[in-house]
């Protein structure tokens, strides 16, 4: 079945990334100062998806001492949604059950989808320069809605809540401030999602804060469709490159993020200490590379990224 799924956030989340509290200095376990992003990574979802359809399947027992699925619902579970977790560096596809393929995740608002892309489309592009580009412009801040003209910016679409304070025991990790987000408006995020099950509304958890979201399910056969007028490689999702891209296109406007995943389980009756996996670098959604290689094409074109929504991208290429 296909789906289109929205994600209407009830109260404020946050998307940390690899970027979590810890002690003061502490580069490798935190800082005191944490920004969400603005979209959830496409691992989380996954995650989301994988504990959904167990919940909604009945095999995920829920109690005081956490969750978890019992020994006789492993092979079920398994078979739901596989029993291995997203690897990025994996060149081959992994399996996850019954999901067979995430998009990226995009912003919705009354039927029109957004996706962010940096506003190259406002200067025109010749021999490796923008002309008329402003430096004090941020060409990075920009969403592009795929049914309109329309153009916003992060302030058009994103409330900021700050929250700054001292957690309970006034240890030496105590003190923190946080930034949070709502969405403005009528806005949701949205992905579409192919799945080999029969999904229902639900109020899911998801953010480093386990913010709750009202998860609405539409059946569509519809697609993240953009084709660049420019012919220009534009990345709809956050992209993982093991390529140097100054030698594998002519210009590119591109910014990074970075990416880590836990690797063990959490533990239901003891302290969970959480290990991660190496950090790597992903190019955001919404970068832009002109004449790129096949070499690059080849290298963008990972499978295993690709079915979970990582790797997307548009391009019909240019003279």
């Amino acid at each position: 079945m296909k789906y289109l799924i929205t994600l209407k956030p009830l109260e404020p989340f946050l998307f940390g990334g690899d970027n979590t509290f810890g002690k003061i200095g502490d580069k490798e376990n935190g800082t005191y100062l944490v920004k969400s992003r603005h979209f959830p990574q496409q691992s989380a979802i996954l995650g989301m998806l994988k504990k959904e359809i167990m919940t909604q399947s009945g095999i995920l027992s829920r109690k005081l001492r956490g969750e978890w699925v019992d020994k006789h619902h492993w092979q079920k579970a398994n078979e739901l949604v596989g029993c291995e977790k997203f690897d990025i560096t994996e060149q081959t596809k992994q399996n996850f059950g019954i999901i067979k393929k995430l998009s990226p995740v995009f912003l919705y608002n009354n039927t029109e989808k957004f996706i962010k892309k940096v506003d190259i489309d406002s200067y025109e592009y010749n021999n490796k320069l923008l002309k008329g580009y402003n430096p004090k412009k941020d060409i990075y801040d920009n969403f592009i809605s795929l049914e309109k003209n329309t153009k916003l910016s992060s302030k058009d679409i994103f409330k900021p809540i700050e929250q700054t304070g001292n957690k309970t025991g006034g240890k030496e990790n105590s003190l923190f401030k946080k930034t949070s987000y709502l969405l403005r408006d009528d806005f949701s995020f949205a992905f579409y999602l192919e799945v080999d099950f029969e999904l229902s509304n639900s109020i899911i958890s998801l953010g480093a804060d386990g913010s709750r979201f009202k998860l609405e399910v539409q059946k569509s056969d519809d697609s993240l469709d953009y084709q660049d007028k420019n012919g220009y490689l534009t990345l709809l999702g956050d992209t993982y490159i093991t390529l140097p891209i100054k030698e594998h296109c002519e210009f590119a406007i591109a910014s990074e993020i970075s990416f880590r995943s836990l690797q063990n389980k959490k533990h239901v009756t003891k302290e969970s200490k959480f290990k991660k996996s190496n950090r790597v670098y992903l190019y955001e959604k919404g970068s832009v590379f002109i004449k790129p290689s096949q070499e690059l094409l080849n290298n963008i074109n990972n499978q295993n990224c690709q079915q979970i929504g990582y790797n997307n991208y548009t391009y019909k290429g240019q003279n």
